[in-house]
């Protein structure tokens, strides 16, 4: 198994690319937000770490429902079944899809992924452009939870940890005040959190027949590179006014709750 640096890393058995948002960040709290792949097949140690030792009390997920309801090689061996895991643990699962169930059939997942293998960062741009004009619902679950007086800490995931939850966490960094350079780094760390799946993520996007075997565009989708994020950020000031517009207009949010997020979130 690789040795991931941790900070921000946490090893969580069953759990990959789990972090903290603030492990290397000095201006971002610790402890109050985390972001995951899929954290739906933890072991009974993970659990105990997540609910004892981090104090998550909710979950984010960012997945659809096919998306769920998949399963794949790298879960092999391990047992599946449709019980809450999280309750016993006193950890709420809040399932808010970004996309609905039908932007999620074949058609829809083969044009967005075609997004992603263009050369450059034009695809992820369009592709995170998408998921903002999705994300309102979702994302301001998550804000809301942070906009409390005294938020719990929460961990927020998607399937691979990178792209709706990569996009969440640029909002929250950019609200409070970090610079684009240390978001995209920040961004880039899934890289390393994905190491070990990467080749099992390739190997089942090189089935879908939209992709047609492009084993260097599908690199390129799996891929966290630091220009992309960059270059995402642009567009988020350029199309949306920033993060904190986006909140008030998009997620239909106070000036106090604002605030409240900066303030809770700030070290």
């Amino acid at each position: 198994m690789t040795t991931l640096p941790s900070p921000p890393f946490v090893h969580i058995p069953g759990i990959a690319n789990f972090r903290d948002i603030g492990g290397q960040l000095d201006n971002v709290k610790k402890g109050l937000v985390f972001r995951s792949a899929d954290p739906s097949k933890p072991t009974e140690d993970g659990l105990k770490k997540m609910s004892g030792d981090l104090g998550i009390k909710t979950i984010f997920d960012l997945r659809s429902a096919p998306e769920i309801k998949r399963d794949g090689p790298e879960w092999a061996d391990i047992a599946v079944d449709s019980q809450d895991v999280f309750a016993p643990y006193g950890i709420h699962r809040a399932w808010v899809p970004v996309f609905a169930e039908q932007d999620y059939g074949p058609d829809q997942v083969a044009l967005r992924y075609k997004e992603y293998t263009r050369t450059g960062s034009e695809g992820f741009v369009k592709a995170y452009h998408d998921i903002l004009l999705s994300a309102p619902s979702a994302y301001s679950a998550m804000f809301r939870h942070l906009a409390q007086e005294e938020p719990t800490p929460c961990l927020v995931n998607c399937t691979a940890g990178k792209d709706r939850t990569g996009v969440v966490v640029a909002l929250l960094l950019q609200l409070v005040g970090v610079e684009e350079e240390a978001i995209a780094e920040e961004y880039a760390l899934t890289d390393l959190g994905l190491a070990e799946l990467k080749p099992v993520f390739v190997e089942r996007l090189l089935r879908n027949p939209a992709l047609g075997g492009d084993r260097e565009g599908v690199g390129n989708m799996v891929s966290a590179k630091k220009e992309n994020m960059a270059a995402a950020l642009e567009m988020i000031e350029r199309e949306f006014g920033g993060a904190e517009r986006y909140m008030r207009e998009r997620c239909e949010l106070e000036d106090e709750h604002i605030e409240r997020i900066r303030r809770n979130l700030r070290a």
